[in-house]
């Protein structure tokens, strides 16, 4: 092997830069041809691409603009290590991600767009970003946070997705909220009702099926190795076409916080494996609902691992005491409204029409309450007039 370095004067620049190229020259038996050509070069190559998308800063993109993306740094240190979720939904993700990484033939071979979609719901403060940057940081792609709300059209949408680079994952939090999206089909009805005024206003408006073109559509081919990743506090309220097989591949649901996600949030934030107040934490936790977001503000609040762990305990005995009263007001508010729900029901028993009059003998009144049933007869006799 012979290692040989050039340096050259950027001499256009006013600094006078430097530009150092090393070249490497590997030499073996003609023996080895075979196997030098077909393993160990490739091997080289990959390494070298792996060793370069390590070293590269990451880029998170904005639309600021109609239909252009503006850069920051992206330096969230979000991990799978460091992510508050269980082992076996962590990994599943994790699997789920290299295999698509490593599968560009196959995509090239079964004529699909090299693609992968995630819908991220759950409540708020269950880690949904995190888990957005932890994915940003093993793959090595730029993020590109979509705001539909500052999107205009349908066009312009269309320019900004076709702007993304490859190796890049694009954003859509709380899609359910962002913008009013309606399906396809109600959309085409309604403007082959309208008049061509609103036509040209409905087709300037961005639409589920403008997104939906990008997601699995002809525009969908326009880059390779994207990973598209929608989030929702509500999945039940999002549009059916979004959930439509194909286009999210993935449904991960980010619940609250586990008993292992509480100790890896602890070793996180504390560095610790086990302390003599876990017994009593995670058995909390298994009674009350706390999100992964909750438990880490306590663990970050003071650096004395025994009293933020004090203050965790405290907390979600509160959160277990109010869950309580709210749960004993509402059972006495339905048995109050139970007790208020009195039906009076009256029967007439027996009677018969007489002269343009209808003689009543007997009623039978059946009052119900709590579903049960009181039965008073021979309540009153009246005539009516046929």
């Amino acid at each position: 092997m012979c290692i040989k370095e050039q340096s050259s004067s950027g001499a256009w620049s006013p600094a006078r830069s430097v530009v150092t190229r090393t070249t490497v020259a590997v030499s073996f038996n003609k023996r080895h041809k075979e196997k030098a050509l077909k393993e160990y070069l490739p091997f080289i190559v990959a390494t070298a691409k792996a060793i370069k998308d390590q070293e590269r800063s990451l880029s998170i993109y904005m639309n600021e603009r109609y239909d252009e993306w503006s850069p920051v740094g992206l330096q969230h240190p979000s991990t799978f290590d460091t992510l508050a979720m269980d082992h076996k939904q962590k990994q599943s993700i994790v699997d789920d991600l290299n295999r698509f990484i490593k599968r560009k033939d196959y995509y090239r071979r079964i004529g699909k767009a090299r693609k992968r979609g995630y819908l991220l719901y759950g409540p708020p403060g269950t880690g949904k970003s995190s888990l957005i940057a932890a994915i940003a940081n093993h793959l090595r792609f730029d993020i590109y946070d979509l705001e539909l709300t500052g999107v205009d059209s349908n066009s312009d949408l269309r320019r900004l997705l076709v702007g993304m680079t490859n190796r890049s994952i694009l954003v859509v939090e709380d899609i359910n909220c962002t913008i009013e999206l309606k399906q396809r089909e109600e959309e085409d009805e309604e403007q082959s009702k309208s008049s061509s005024t609103e036509k040209k206003k409905a087709e300037d408006k961005v639409t589920l099926s403008g997104l939906l073109n990008f997601v699995d559509g002809l525009w969908s081919t326009s880059g390779e190795e994207r990973i598209i990743i929608f989030t929702t506090n509500y999945k039940e309220r999002l549009d059916p076409a979004l959930l439509r097989p194909g286009r999210m591949d993935m449904h991960i649901h980010m619940g609250y916080c586990t008993t292992e996600a509480f100790r890896i949030l602890a070793n996180n934030y504390h560095s610790i494996d086990y302390h003599a107040t876990y017994p009593e934490i995670e058995k909390l936790i298994e009674e009350v609902t706390v999100t992964p977001a909750e438990v880490a503000e306590v663990l970050m609040r003071n650096d004395d691992t025994d009293v933020a762990l004090h203050d965790l305990v405290e907390l979600i005995k509160l959160k277990k005491k109010d869950a309580t009263e709210i749960k004993t007001e509402s059972k006495k508010t339905e048995k109050k409204d139970a007790t208020d729900d009195i039906k009076i029901e009256a029967t007439q028993v027996d009677g018969k029409k007489d002269g343009g009059e209808i003689k009543t003998g007997s009623v039978q009144v059946e009052e119900k309450k709590d579903d049960k049933e009181v039965v008073v007869k021979n309540v009153f006799t009246e005539n009516r007039s046929s």
